[in-house]
């Protein structure tokens, strides 16, 4: 599929980041001389904007290239192709745009306090040897973030805020249950007061209580410190309550982005209209009819040829097969990476 581009406004709007035809390509196969021959395509020319003190949603299946593209953006995996501009605002005003898919590993150090990661796992990502004052303090004290004489009470304020206690302080991971868990990894996170935090699936492995007590933690922390989150979830239902605007990826490719509202109340890509419908709906009157969707989702190492979403699509032509579309709007701020015509999705989505 060709690299995808979205015309979205720019003047008057304040983008913390611009990704533009962000590739990552894993070899997985090499011919004697040690050259790749075959490629895994995880994220194959992702664009898309994000506006400062925002949240935009990424959602699809399984497999589709969510977490890697987080992980392409942060530079914990090599760049194979495109971009992604950050723009760094200081305190002093200074404003600065750093391409993160070129910079050397030493600018990158310096702009890590910026950009942060909460992992998916919090059992896992967690290191057990350490005690939960020790593992937020580590980067507070690597990066400088208060004077060595301040660590610990800085630290502890910034547990106070994630919804841990003074006397956590000295304990170890093992010690706390998984939501618990969950707040020291964003604790972790914000001690070093990030602008950009990419959220790995952070409440996947939790209790539905609990999601919903660290989404509003996630949500007081951003009006409070004005930061921007990229939220990747499966979870619809969790993006659409966090999200202010949300893509839709199918197979390293973005076919739908637009606002929550716009994306939510009326979808047009058959893709995503599949996955809305599959969500439950809290009304027993109301009747939930989910689309079931063809075949098995394609191996990203050979994906189809022309749309790739055209081997489960029940509005498959032979265009779709031979021609992969492009990003249009069908509404202001609304984009589809669809063949059908305006018109042709307003028909289908009221037959769904």
């Amino acid at each position: 599929m060709e690299d995808q581009k979205i015309a979205l406004p720019t003047e008057g709007v304040d983008y913390i980041l611009r990704v533009d035809g962000l590739k990552q390509h894993f070899p997985i196969q090499k011919n004697l001389f040690g050259k790749p021959t075959a490629f895994l395509k995880a994220v194959d020319g992702v664009s898309f904007k994000l506006e400062r003190g925002k949240t935009l949603g990424i959602v699809g299946e399984s497999g589709c290239g969510k977490t890697t593209l987080g992980r392409t953006i942060l530079r914990l995996y090599d760049v194979t192709e495109g971009s992604a501009v950050y723009t760094s605002k200081k305190e002093n005003g200074e404003v600065k745009d750093y391409d993160l898919a070129t910079l050397s590993r030493g600018e990158l150090a310096k702009l890590r306090t910026e950009l942060q990661l909460v992992f998916q796992d919090p059992y896992s990502s967690l290191p057990p040897r350490m005690t939960v004052g020790e593992i937020i303090s580590e980067a507070v004290r690597v990066h400088h973030i208060v004077p060595d004489a301040e660590v610990r009470e800085y630290v502890r304020g910034v547990m106070k805020r994630c919804g841990l206690q003074e006397h956590h302080f000295d304990r170890y991971p093992h010690e706390f249950s998984g939501g618990q868990r969950q707040r020291i990894c964003i604790a972790r996170a914000l001690a070093v007061k990030p602008k950009l935090v990419i959220c790995d699936e952070p409440v996947s492995a939790l209790d539905v209580s609990i999601q919903a007590q660290i989404i509003n933690l996630l949500k007081k922390l951003q009006r409070e410190e004005e930061m921007s989150y990229l939220f990747i979830s499966h979870d619809l239902s969790v993006v659409k309550y966090i999200s202010d605007s949300i893509a839709v990826m199918y197979l390293g490719n973005i076919v739908e982005t637009g606002s929550t509202n716009d994306i939510c109340g009326s979808p047009r890509h058959p893709y995503t209209q599949a996955l809305f419908s599959a969500v439950p709906v809290a009304n027993p009157h109301r009747k939930s009819e989910p689309v079931a969707l063809e075949g098995e989702l394609p191996s990203p190492a050979n994906p189809p040829k022309g749309c790739k979403f055209h081997t489960r699509c029940k509005f498959c032509t032979q265009k779709c097969k031979d021609e992969a579309p492009a990003l249009r709007e069908v509404h202001p701020g609304h984009f589809v990476a669809c063949h059908l015509s305006p018109e042709e999705m307003n028909s289908h989505e009221a037959e769904a």
